[in-house]
């Protein structure tokens, strides 16, 4: 059963990473007319209603909803120098140590740091990971999670999957396959992955920028996932991060030692 579930998924996602499709559907979710399922949109997805910032009526289109910004209130970051604080609302799918080989693990997925970010013959000597997804109900901009300096490096991947957990179970490399951004963070990496769209990505920082943490880097246009490395450090998981559970913009993720 599960095999044949995988072969639909897969054939079903075929479809949904060509360019034609996700043209289409930009162009339906930007219409005027996909205004009217934002309702639909919020009660389906159990959106917290508080968390938006402006009335409905305001938002021209479903993807404008979408791309939409937090409420004010919503948007508290520790500020730290040593406090990494979530960039983005959403779950908590992984996190932990880079093996000796440069690789991590995902539901047991094999995946390759060098791979992801697309630089050879790193230094992976006591450096860190977490996975970040953001499901339809989230607030899809991400933000930077420390002050410092950061860098646009690369954009990698030439097709877009979905990043849900369908995806995760059956697509092998997922990460490593998706239109993905490639960002310099101090000397950590920010990765940015898109999902169904391969232009979903899109920045809103000056790339070589000294930003705050909280400062916005980029949105979304559909589904998404985070991933960060916390390189050569020692670090400390904050006591509330688990693996499966949500998280909010700005609590605290890490501190470094």
């Amino acid at each position: 059963m599960d095999t044949l579930k995988k072969y639909f998924f897969l054939a079903w996602t075929g479809v949904l990473k060509q360019p034609w499709f996700a043209k289409i559907v930009d162009k339906l979710t930007s219409s005027k007319l996909s205004a009217k399922l934002i309702p639909f949109y919020i009660k389906h997805y159990q959106v917290e209603e508080s968390s938006i910032e402006l009335p409905l009526s305001e938002y021209p289109s479903i993807q404008a909803f979408f791309t939409r910004k937090l409420a004010a209130e919503k948007t508290n970051f520790q500020t730290d120098e040593k406090t990494y604080a979530s960039p983005v609302q959403g779950l908590v799918k992984d996190f932990g140590e880079l093996t000796s080989d440069k690789e991590f693990y995902i539901k047991d997925k094999m995946y390759s740091l060098e791979e992801l970010v697309g630089v050879k013959d790193l230094d992976t000597t006591n450096s860190h990971f977490a996975i970040l997804y953001l499901s339809p109900k989230n607030y899809h901009r991400f933000h930077a999670p420390i002050k410092g300096q950061y860098d646009v490096l690369r954009y990698l991947g030439k097709t877009s999957y979905p990043v849900n957990q369908q995806a995760v179970d059956y697509v092998d490399g997922l990460f490593t396959k998706n239109y993905r951004g490639v960002y310099a963070m101090n000397d950590d990496f920010y990765v940015p992955v898109g999902a169904v769209n391969i232009n979903s990505i899109k920045d809103t920082f000056v790339s070589g920028s000294e930003l705050a943490a909280g400062e916005e880097l980029g949105y979304f246009n559909f589904g998404s996932t985070v991933v960060l490395f916390f390189m050569n450090k020692s670090i400390e998981w904050d006591s509330q991060i688990k693996k499966e559970t949500p998280i909010e913009l700005g609590q605290v993720l890490a501190t470094i030692n």
